[in-house]
């Protein structure tokens, strides 16, 4: 028992490092063969990493829907303070910022980029201002609460910010299902260069397989530098999709970090992980010896033509 499984370790061995040997004694087709398979892997987890990347900015700066308050001019800045205290306890939302009508006037003033006196529109011709913010907020619990502090007798107009933001969760949500198609058609792809690759490979060594099998070689031992062959494409491939993912962020890293700079903010962009990369290297080599097994399972199982 020991002996067979000795003898049967050293066949997967030999053929296992025979199968590498000759990919590099077939390099430059080899690279050519690669190349293709690990744009194929790279694609669907580029766009994954990007979603990921938009998320996470969007996080990091603080990209959430605010209310915009507007309350009724007879409103002072000491009743604003109190209604906002008020209902951000009754509607469980976060105080984002108070103006009172003079600093509503003076922050116009600013974004207006009127430098000239506003003294004909009144004294203080805004109302106070409550800015107010909500954590992990859906749109329906948004309109709910507009909808409560517009009918709330202080107030005079209601505005929120959610619509662009609902797009950009749209756009997310539809990047992460063309995500999960491209890993699907990426794989089939994959799984059919792989596998024409080896049937060419297969129909290279008829001579060989023939001898083989008249010498009495078993089917098995027959497919084995073929399956191993395989896994080193889609093992390697795996590999060189990672490399071009680095290569890829270390490009977009620096547009990435200025974008974050525009909004007063640090932005450090999610690398690819290592974890990737062994996600990548575990699927592609699965991916390669299913390949290898349709090619095998096609070309061998073909009556020898006399």
């Amino acid at each position: 028992m020991k002996v067979h499984l000795k003898a049967a370790l050293v066949h997967h061995a030999r053929a296992f490092i025979s199968s590498l040997g000759l990919l590099w004694r077939r390099r430059l087709g080899a690279i050519a063969t690669l190349t293709v398979i690990a744009i194929a892997l790279e694609l669907p987890a580029g766009l994954e990493m990007m979603g990921h990347n938009i998320a996470h900015l969007e996080g990091q700066l603080g990209l959430t829907p605010h209310f915009t308050v507007f309350l009724k001019p007879s409103i002072t800045g000491i009743e604003a303070r109190h209604l906002a205290r008020q209902w951000s306890r009754l509607y469980s939302i976060q105080i984002w910022r108070i103006l009172n009508r003079k600093s509503a006037l003076s922050e116009f003033r600013r974004w207006s980029g009127i430098k000239g006196s506003l003294s004909f529109l009144g004294r203080h011709p805004l109302p106070a201002i409550l800015v107010f913010t909500r954590s992990n907020p859906t749109s329906s619990s948004l309109h709910q609460v507009s909808l409560a502090l517009a009918r709330q007798p202080e107030v005079s107009v209601v505005r929120t910010d959610q619509s662009w933001l609902a797009r950009l969760h749209g756009i997310l949500r539809f990047l992460d299902r063309l995500d999960q198609v491209l890993y699907v058609l990426f794989a089939l792809t994959t799984i059919l260069i792989i596998g024409n690759t080896i049937r060419l490979d297969i129909g290279n060594a008829q001579n060989e397989i023939e001898t083989l099998r008249l010498l009495g070689a078993p089917p098995s031992f027959i497919r084995r530098p073929f399956l191993y062959r395989g896994s080193w494409y889609g093992l390697l491939g795996g590999l060189y999709a990672y490399l071009i993912l680095l290569i890829e962020f270390i490009v977009l890293v620096g547009p990435l970090t200025r974008l974050g700079r525009y909004y007063n903010r640090s932005f450090f962009p999610a690398w690819p992980s290592p974890h990737l990369g062994f996600v990548l290297l575990s699927v592609g080599a699965l991916l390669g010896w299913i390949g290898a097994i349709v090619a095998v399972q096609i070309e061998l199982g073909k009556k020898p033509s006399h």
